[in-house]
């Protein structure tokens, strides 16, 4: 029998500050007015020295942030999704009182992009204009999600499964349990580098395998891009309104790898979900095993993961002339935010029937 395993890691602070930085720092409060008396809420708001970010963080409900940093003179960095990077003119710590930033700029246009048949390989450039544009529309959602913390609380619960098909698709066993999700995380590794040097899936038929998922960290990590080629793709059939940044192993790649598309909203330019499955796995490669992770907004405009799955197949090896190894089944490992309220708990089984990944 297949060996699975899901694994949980911690998210990370609301706020982030460089490692190296110095013990004496001081904290710089900044508002964001969006020019029409609204506030900016969800926007990534980072302490600029050069072309180094030293502290990062989001913007509150109520278009506020803290940021702490040693003194100096920096640039505020604005980023939000649908629109251009906002900069301050330099500010110099310590600051006394409020910083309030009034963040105009350029909507971002992706509805009207063209799709080029080429790919890149490696670090996406500057110079490939279309895709960067896009995965930097990418990028902002999935460090969103990545310092989110206090939403999670608010948000609720989630519901966490293990569901097992035979070989008419049949129910073998299911299970689920509903838990807190303060503190927890969809699939992914704590090491992002051993992805890169033991690969995605790992074993054999006789020991069973092991699958681990991309999350917010792997898809921004430098190993990622080092090892990967992107190419802006659409599905008009099947993803009308969406365009959509497709990733694969690079050519040089031979360890079991992933690829799949990360899919954004064209007006708004909202990251929507990612799908995809496992390449150079071996015979495993066969039965495309894979998986799927969505992602949603919520009301102070922070980035939650909503719905995550691996789905994966089970195999028997038979013997005797022509050993040949069969699928007779799939298992699948997933799970999803319920909310706070009884009715929420009460329709997630419904929800969970109708989860299942065709």
């Amino acid at each position: 029998m297949n060996r699975l395993k899901l694994l949980i890691v911690t998210i990370s602070a609301l706020w982030f500050t460089a490692a190296d930085l110095p013990a004496q720092t001081t904290e710089l409060h900044v508002r964001l007015d969006a020019g029409n008396g609204s506030q900016v809420s969800g926007a990534l708001v980072a302490l600029i020295d050069g072309d180094k970010v030293v502290a990062e963080g989001l913007s509150s409900p109520g278009g506020t942030v803290r940021i702490s940093s040693a003194p100096g003179t920096y640039r505020v960095r604005v980023r939000r999704i649908g629109f251009r990077p906002f900069f301050s003119d330099p500010v110099t710590l310590p600051f006394k009182g409020e910083l309030v930033l009034r963040v105009e700029s350029q909507r971002i246009v992706l509805d009207a992009m063209v799709v080029s048949a080429k790919a890149q390989c490696g670090a996406i450039r500057r110079d490939a204009e279309t895709l960067s544009l896009a995965w930097d529309e990418i990028t902002k959602a999935l460090r969103a999600s990545q310092i989110t913390q206090a939403d999670f609380g608010s948000t609720g619960r989630m519901l966490v499964y293990r569901r097992e098909y035979g070989r008419k698709g049949e129910v073998v066993s299911r299970d689920s349990s509903v838990k807190p999700i303060t503190g927890q995380r969809p699939f992914g590794v704590p090491d992002v580098s051993s992805l890169t040097r033991l690969g995605y899936v790992r074993g054999s038929p006789d020991r069973g395998w092991e699958y681990f998922g991309p999350d917010e960290a792997v898809l921004l990590s430098d190993e990622f891009a080092a090892t990967h080629c992107f190419q802006v793709v659409r599905d008009r059939q099947k993803r009308q309104g969406q365009i959509g940044v497709a990733f694969e192993p690079a050519p040089n790649r031979t360890l079991s790898d992933i690829k799949g598309v990360l899919w954004v909203d064209e007006k708004t330019a909202e990251l929507r979900d990612i799908d995809f499955v496992y390449v150079n796995a071996g015979i495993l490669t066969k039965f495309e095993p894979g998986g799927f992770t969505r992602f949603m907004r919520v009301a102070s405009g922070t980035w939650l993961v909503s719905e995550w799955q691996l789905r994966m197949p089970k195999l028997e090896a038979g013997f005797g002339f022509g050993d040949s190894i069969t699928q007779i089944g799939v298992i699948e490992n997933g799970g999803f935010i319920v909310g706070d309220l009884p009715t929420d708990t009460a329709n997630a089984a419904t929800r969970l029937d109708s989860s299942r990944k065709k």
